[in-house]
């Protein structure tokens, strides 16, 4: 389970995340994380909350894919897509992206089979034997 997250933004997609070097940050704008969750989830956000989750988790994911291309992302990255795909344009879908960035930061995200997974999750072994105890519709079957 990861705490980043990619998601399509403005001309391509990129990885969202929040470490606590920017949830400072963005708690200094927005005041506690914990609220502004609760603000976009429930309702009664304010601009800052979808503007600087999305600046900041911009920022702490640092990278995107462009037209095919890897590209990396700055604080000078992130404030110039923030002024061109949010500023003048309708707060509802933004809305949704932040509160992705932020579930992920809650809860955790796990990519589907077939999407990258982050560099710790690539490196971590895996223990066939080991169980949960979840099930899902999507696991494979075995073959005959």
């Amino acid at each position: 389970m990861q705490t980043s997250i990619p998601l399509p933004f403005g001309d391509g997609e990129y990885i969202f995340a929040l470490p606590i070097k920017q949830i400072v940050a963005l708690e200094s704008k927005a005041g506690p994380i914990d609220l502004v969750k609760h603000r976009l989830i429930n309702g009664g956000w304010s601009v800052l909350d979808i503007v600087e989750t999305i600046r900041h988790g911009l920022i702490g994911g640092g990278k995107g894919m462009v037209n095919k291309a890897d590209v990396t992302v700055s604080e000078l990255k992130a404030n110039l897509l923030v002024d061109t795909f949010i500023d003048g344009k309708p707060l509802a879908p933004h809305s949704i992206t932040a509160k992705a960035i932020l579930m992920a930061l809650y809860v955790g995200y796990e990519p589907q089979d077939g999407q990258k997974k982050s560099p710790d999750e690539q490196t971590e072994t895996a223990d066939p034997s080991a169980s949960t105890g979840d099930s899902s519709s999507t696991t494979a079957s075995p073959s005959d």
